[in-house]
């Protein structure tokens, strides 16, 4: 295997984290710039270095604050947007760049998160960190022709209200609170596809225009009236299908599947299977 050095990233190193990124995720250059301009500190990256160049890179950040039904709140960093040179791949560089992630973020956090890609992403977070589900969803996806005509309307509410409203449905339950970079960048993402912060009679949702797919990312409907909040929903954006998250502790249609995985420091009050709610996150 050709050598290579895991580090810190540095000054130099930032076209190259932008080359990475585009290459692996193939997002625009306004986005990840602004990504950067949030997020990319001193100690929020690291990377490996071969050949001279940066091959593999990932992200530190400070991650949701977790709150437990009961007990203090516990910090998190978020290991975020793995990539790797595809030359680079399948040698064991991308594995060494989480890991070192992994152990940064313990270093500063009750638990160093992850959210997988993709479902068999979660073997491999598994093995390279011992990392376990902490996080689970309800998800359902609907094309346009199963969703009733709206007898109900969605307005626009500003972030302030939203949090009091999230944080009044959610209070019992364990949840988390996106830190304000968090939601900067989440808020960049709806103001730049569409989307927005909704009340429908009192139940609310985050809502995001993914090309033909309409993501209902958060929907808290705690008395179950999911179709009601979806026609309302459908009717403001129309599109080819929709997907829906609410927490399990929300009744609604959909299949549970785990979410956001962590290693926890010794002790945590964090526990593998639970049904906290991680709320709208990047994916």
């Amino acid at each position: 295997m050709s050598e290579f050095t895991i580090r810190p990233w540095r000054k130099e190193d930032r076209p190259r984290l932008m080359t990475l990124w585009q290459d692996a995720f193939g997002d625009d250059t306004d986005y990840i710039e602004k990504f950067f301009s949030l997020f990319l500190r001193p100690d929020a990256c690291i990377v490996a270095e071969a050949e001279g160049q940066a091959v593999s890179a990932m992200y530190v950040l400070d991650g949701p604050v977790l709150f437990p039904p009961a007990g203090k709140s516990l910090s998190t960093a978020y290991t975020y947007a793995l990539a790797t040179d595809p030359a680079w791949r399948d040698r064991g560089i991308g594995t060494a760049v989480y890991k070192a992630c992994v152990r940064a973020a313990l270093e500063r956090a009750d638990a160093a998160c992850v959210l997988p890609a993709s479902p068999e992403l979660y073997a491999f977070y598994e093995k390279a960190s011992g990392c376990i589900p902490v996080s689970s969803v309800r998800e359902a996806v609907f094309a346009r022709d199963e969703i009733p005509a709206a007898d109900r309307t969605a307005a626009p509410i500003s972030v302030g209200e939203y949090y009091l409203r999230r944080k009044a449905v959610l209070r019992g339950q364990p949840y988390t609170v996106l830190t304000a970079d968090l939601f900067a960048l989440e808020s960049y993402h709806i103001q730049r596809f569409g989307g927005g912060l909704f009340s429908v009679d009192g139940d609310i949702a985050v809502v995001e225009m993914d090309g033909p797919t309409c993501r209902i990312v958060e929907l808290l409907a705690p008395e179950g009236d999911w179709m009601g909040v979806l026609g309302a929903i459908a009717e403001r954006f129309p599109a080819e299908r929709y997907l829906v998250r609410s927490p399990l502790f929300c009744p609604g249609p959909g299949r549970a599947r785990p979410f956001v995985m962590a290693a926890v420091r010794p002790g945590s009050a964090l526990s593998g299977g639970s049904d906290l709610w991680w709320g709208f996150a990047f994916d």
